[in-house]
C-alpha cells in the first residue's frame, strides 16, 4: 500500500499542474477570440453586440471564483488552508483574475497561458498584472539583487508565519480581549506567510530573469489606510483598480461622491472575490467606509483639525487592520457576531493559551511585532523609506536572518500552507 502513495500523489500533483494550464489555454482562446473579432468588426453593424461579450467575459472570469465559493466547490480565503475541493478549480481565483485584467487592457498575448498558469504563482497566490523580461541583464547581477528578497522570504515564511499557526486555537474565543489579540497575531500571521511567499515568487522568478510586480510594500511603514493599501496585495489591487475603479469613476465623473463609489465599489468587489459569506461582506463594507473616511480626513480644511489629521488617520488604520482582521478571519457568523459584541470577560484561557505555546511560536511573534514596529516608526529612515524592505536586504541584516533562521526553523512547529495559494 505505501508504494502506491509516491504514485498517486506524483498523479495528483501533476494534475494540479494540468488542469489550471488546460483551462488557462481554454480561457485564452476564447477571450483572444472575443478581443480579434471586436476589432475586425470595429466598423461593423455587429459592433454593439461585441462591445457586451467584452465586458461580460472579463467580469465573468472575475467573479467566477464568487460563484464557486456560492456553491460550495472552493472554499473563502479568511486566511485559513483553503483548498479546493476539486481539482478543476484548483487555482481558479488567481488565473480567471489575471486573464481578466488582461483582457480587460486589451494586453493579452498567446504567452500570457504560462504566465497565467505558472504553479509557481498559483501556489503562493501574487498576480502577474505585468511581466517583464529582464534576462538582458547579467545572471550575477540578478541573483545579486534578487537572492536578498529570496532570504528574508524564506525568513518570514518559515520563521515567522509558520509557528504562528499556533495560537490559531484563540478563534475559538469570543470575549473582546481575545478576539483582539487574535486579530492581531492572524494579522501578522497572514502578512509573513503572504509577504514570505510573494518575496519568494519574486526573487526566484527575478533571478531567472521574469520581472513580477512586488507584492508587498511594506505596509505597515504606512500612516494611514490608503497608503496601507499601496503596500498590500499590490498586484490584486491592480486587478481591481483597472476593473473597478476606473470603470465606476469614469461613468460617474470626478466629482468626489464618484470617487467614494467607486472605493465602495472596489472593496464589496475584493469582498466577492474572498468569498460569499457574511464575514466578507461586512469586511467590504468596513474597509470601504474607512477608506473614504481617510480620504475625507486628509482633504479637510478645518484650520482647529488639522493638527489632529495624521493622529485621527492613524486611529483609523488601526481600527481598520484590527476589526477587519477580526471580520476577514472567521466565517461563523454566530461566533463572529459574538466578537462584535465586544462584551470584556476575564478569560484565563487566553494567557494560559499564549504561555503553552511552544517557545519558537512566542518568538516567532516577538520577530513579527518587531518588524511591523521598525516598518512603522524608522518609515521615514533612507533604508526603510522606499517601501522595498532595503533595511532587511543588507548584509548585516541578512546574515541576521540566516542565522535566527538556523536557530529556530530546527523547533520544526506550526502548519506549512499559502493563505492565498491553491484556490
Amino acid at each position: 500500500m505505501t508504494g502506491l502513495v509516491k504514485p498517486v500523489f506524483l498523479a495528483s500533483s501533476l494534475q494540479s499542474l494540468a488542469v489550471p494550464l488546460l483551462m488557462s489555454a481554454g480561457v485564452l482562446v476564447l477571450a483572444m477570440w472575443v478581443q480579434a473579432h471586436a476589432q475586425t468588426n470595429a466598423n461593423s453593424s455587429t459592433l454593439t453586440v461585441w462591445r457586451w461579450y467584452k465586458p461580460l467575459l472579463v467580469y465573468g472570469l472575475f467573479f467566477s471564483i464568487t460563484l464557486t465559493s456560492l456553491f460550495g466547490l472552493t472554499t473563502t480565503l479568511t486566511g485559513s488552508h483553503a483548498t479546493s475541493t476539486s481539482i478543476w478549480f484548483y487555482g481558479l481565483s488567481f488565473y480567471t483574475a489575471f486573464f481578466a485584467y488582461h483582457l480587460a487592457q486589451s494586453s493579452l498575448q498567446s504567452g500570457h497561458v504560462w504566465v497565467g498558469s505558472n504553479p509557481l504563482l498559483l501556489f503562493t497566490g501574487p498576480i502577474a498584472a505585468f511581466f517583464t523580461s529582464i534576462t538582458h541583464k547579467a545572471w550575477r547581477k540578478r541573483l545579486a539583487y534578487y537572492l536578498p528578497f529570496l532570504v528574508l522570504g524564506i525568513f518570514l515564511f518559515k520563521v515567522v508565519a509558520t509557528p504562528l499557526t499556533e495560537f490559531f486555537k484563540l478563534i475559538e474565543l469570543t470575549d473582546a480581549v481575545s478576539a483582539v489579540v487574535f486579530a492581531l497575531i492572524f494579522e501578522l500571521f497572514v502578512y509573513a506567510n503572504f509577504c514570505g511567499l510573494s518575496l519568494i515568487i519574486y526573487a526566484l522568478l527575478g533571478i531567472f530573469g521574469v520581472k513580477i510586480p512586488l507584492n508587498f510594500r511594506q505596509p505597515f511603514s504606512a500612516r494611514n489606510l490608503i497608503e496601507f493599501w499601496k503596500g498590500w496585495h499590490v498586484s490584486l489591487s491592480l486587478v481591481l483598480k483597472a476593473l473597478f475603479y476606473n470603470p465606476t469613476k469614469h461613468a460617474m465623473g470626478k466629482s468626489r461622491w464618484g470617487t467614494y463609489a467607486a472605493i465602495m465599489v472596489v472593496f464589496m468587489a475584493s469582498a466577492m472575490w474572498h468569498g460569499i459569506t457574511v464575514n466578507f461582506i461586512v469586511w467590504g463594507l468596513l474597509h470601504g467606509a474607512l477608506f473614504v473616511l481617510t480620504l475625507w480626513l486628509l482633504k479637510l480644511r478645518v484650520r482647529f483639525l488639522l493638527a489632529w489629521v495624521p493622529v485621527l488617520v492613524s486611529i483609523v488604520m488601526l481600527l481598520a487592520i484590527v476589526l477587519g482582521r477580526m471580520i476577514f478571519a472567521d466565517s461563523d457568523t454566530e461566533r463572529l457576531l459574538t466578537k462584535l459584541s465586544f462584551v470584556y470577560e476575564p478569560n484565563t484561557e487566553l494567557w494560559s493559551t499564549i504561555m503553552a505555546v511552544p517557545q519558537a511560536a512566542m518568538a516567532a511573534l516577538l520577530i513579527a511585532l518587531g518588524l511591523v514596529l521598525v516598518e512603522f516608526t524608522f518609515a521615514k529612515q533612507k533604508q526603510v523609506a522606499k517601501r522595498n524592505y532595503k533595511y532587511l536586504r543588507v548584509p548585516i541584516a541578512q546574515w541576521g536572518l540566516i542565522a535566527l533562521f538556523v536557530l529556530l526553523v530546527s523547533a520544526n512547529i506550526g502548519i506549512d500552507y499559502a493563505v492565498y495559494g491553491q484556490r
